[in-house]
């Protein structure tokens, strides 16, 4: 099974090493080589990572010849609008990459956060349901609106398309895709010689609010401190839309496309976000905390809150004390 890593300049060190720690370990535990990778770059010799490591790559995109598997791996995440740039660059390779394809019978493509989105900018991606890094919502809503996106699971699987969270989500897609192309046991047998802990279902439990301040629109930013300071508050809809001064419809969709959630998705996180802190850092009685972060029902707060991080209240808080 021959496996092309695409890369590009930026790439995370320990995605790209860590696929190949799962791929090689595979081979080890069959006692074949099962699984044969190159280093692929769109046109360098040399792949420098976000961290400073070089990597000097197998071939070039041009050079590439027959594969079976394609893995796209992002660059370490520096913004919408640097990313915006990086998939207009990455989109003048589609034909190449395209002219590559045909002669490929039904090749299996995987990709991960940033590299998600270099996917879509390669035409790679159509109807097939698809995930990516949950602070990647807005940016799919804003360039790639069209894109079946889900960015709750860890990782997606359709039919021969894997796509996945954050850098290290691709622990779980190359379990899956080993899984699917040599069986069960193999996978369960990487997870053991790598002790890869049991993923977390959805990536709603990796979710901060401090990663949705960073746009550039004032209207939200004035509503995201509003909420922020008066947090117990019970808000409504056109109480924030004052604040903003525009209409309600136009602020849940202001809100979606500068941080990927409304209004009263950004409430609700906030509230869970400070219902965590407080289960780690106070001793106070949950109706307490309830109450303290606008919460009237314990209950409803309960869960909210194994919905979002998978565990309940108690279960949370005894891995603490």
């Amino acid at each position: 099974m021959k496996v092309a890593i695409l890369c590009q300049q930026g790439v995370m060190a320990s995605a790209l090493t860590g696929i190949i720690d799962v791929l090689n370990v595979a081979n080890l535990v069959m006692k074949t080589t099962f699984y044969q990778w190159q280093i692929v770059s769109l046109g360098d010799e040399c792949i420098v990572s976000s961290q400073g490591l070089s990597f000097n790559v197998d071939c070039t995109l041009n050079e590439l010849n027959h594969f079976d598997v394609l893995i796209i791996i992002g660059s370490q995440y520096q913004g919408d609008k640097r990313l915006w740039q990086e998939c207009r660059t990455i989109s003048s390779y589609a034909p190449l990459l395209s002219k590559k394809l045909k002669g490929i019978s039904a090749p299996t493509l995987v990709a991960g956060c940033c590299g998600v989105a270099y996917a879509a900018a390669l035409g790679l991606l159509d109807k097939q349901r698809i995930t990516a890094s949950w602070w990647l919502e807005a940016f799919f809503n804003r360039y790639f609106p069209e894109l079946n996106l889900d960015t709750s699971p860890i990782y997606l699987c359709d039919q021969k398309l894997y796509t996945a969270g954050a850098a290290h989500s691709y622990m779980y897609v190359m379990l899956a895709l080993i899984k699917q192309q040599i069986g069960e046991g193999i996978a369960q047998q990487v997870v053991s010689w790598l002790a890869i802990p049991e993923p977390q279902l959805r990536q709603t439990a990796f979710m901060i609010s401090s990663a949705l301040d960073s746009h550039k629109d004032t209207a939200v930013q004035a509503v995201q401190t509003h909420i922020k300071a008066q947090l117990k508050t019970n808000f409504t809809l056109n109480e924030l839309a004052k604040i903003a001064c525009v209409s309600g419809r136009t602020l849940i969709r202001r809100f979606k496309s500068a941080i990927g959630m409304t209004p009263f998705d950004y409430i609700r996180l906030l509230r869970l976000e400070k219902t965590k802190e407080q289960l780690i850092y106070s001793n106070k009685h949950f109706a307490d905390i309830a109450t303290s972060v606008g919460y009237q029902d314990p209950q409803a707060l309960s869960k909210q809150f194994k919905r979002h991080f998978g565990k309940s209240v108690s279960a949370f808080r005894e891995q603490f004390d």
